[in-house]
């Protein structure tokens, strides 16, 4: 039935056929082959990039994981090497008592830090009143300790208004304190 409907056909009508077909195929090879191609290409390359960012932030946590990951340990560590009944309100009356600043003690009073699954963080607001410069150097030398995991957050120091050659300052001490299993978590 084509072969004679081909037949009837003249030259012209003929060529028009095929260049009907070619353009048919044409068309059919862009829209089921070509096309879907540079499309999937552009979403691979599209895909390539917002994966290579996402590997590049997931360096960035790993890198900031394995640093909190360190300090864990190292507070893991300082903890365990502690007498079990230290206290920071104990360790810094003992410190302010070696420092000759224990009298100028006006308020220590605790305050609730940052408490994760294993750990507890401990502050102390501290204000002395009627030091030298020198009793505070030595005072400050003697409560900071990295390896017991305690830290100075804040400092402020002042002249007094009556003695100017005496200090008013109120520190921030912080430390750490292992969470007793059953006391619950943040």
């Amino acid at each position: 039935m084509i072969k004679a409907y081909w037949t009837s056909l003249d030259d012209r009508q003929r060529r028009l056929a095929v260049f009907a077909a070619a353009g048919l195929l044409v068309f059919l090879l862009l829209a089921l082959v070509v096309f879907p191609l540079w499309d999937a290409k552009d979403r691979l390359g599209k895909s390539i990039t917002a994966n290579t960012k996402k590997l590049e932030e997931m360096k960035v946590l790993d890198a900031e994981f394995a640093a909190s990951d360190a300090q864990i340990a190292r507070i893991k560590r300082a903890v365990a090497a502690r007498r079990p009944e230290f206290t920071l309100f104990g360790h810094l009356e003992k410190k302010a008592a070696a420092a000759g600043v224990k009298g100028s003690i006006r308020q220590m009073n605790s305050l609730p830090g940052v408490r994760s699954a294993s750990f507890e963080e401990n502050l102390i607001d501290l204000k002395l009143d009627k030091i030298t410069i020198a009793q505070l150097a030595d005072f400050l030398y003697q409560i900071e300790s990295p390896e017991e995991m305690i830290s100075i957050r804040r400092i402020s120091v002042e002249k007094m208004k009556d003695s100017p050659e005496y200090l008013s300052v109120q520190l921030l001490v912080a430390s750490y304190t292992p969470v007793l299993a059953g006391t619950g978590g943040p």
